[in-house]
């Protein structure tokens, strides 16, 4: 994945986190449909779509 600059145009992919390549610390961004990796940065607007289950598969009991 590579990091994309933010565009003006709409863009939609899934939530993520990756290590940080500057010093790995884990970040959050979104993966496009073509693999583009976009940082979620402090300031960036964003429209949630789609929520998912609260109790989804990736809640700890």
């Amino acid at each position: 994945m590579r990091n994309t600059s933010i565009r003006s145009e709409k863009i939609e992919g899934v939530v993520t986190a990756r290590p940080c390549d500057c010093c790995g610390h884990h970040e959050i961004g979104i993966v496009t449909g073509s693999g583009e990796y976009i940082p979620l940065r402090p300031g960036l607007q964003v429209r949630i779509i789609d929520q998912p289950d609260q109790n989804g598969a990736d809640c700890m009991p």
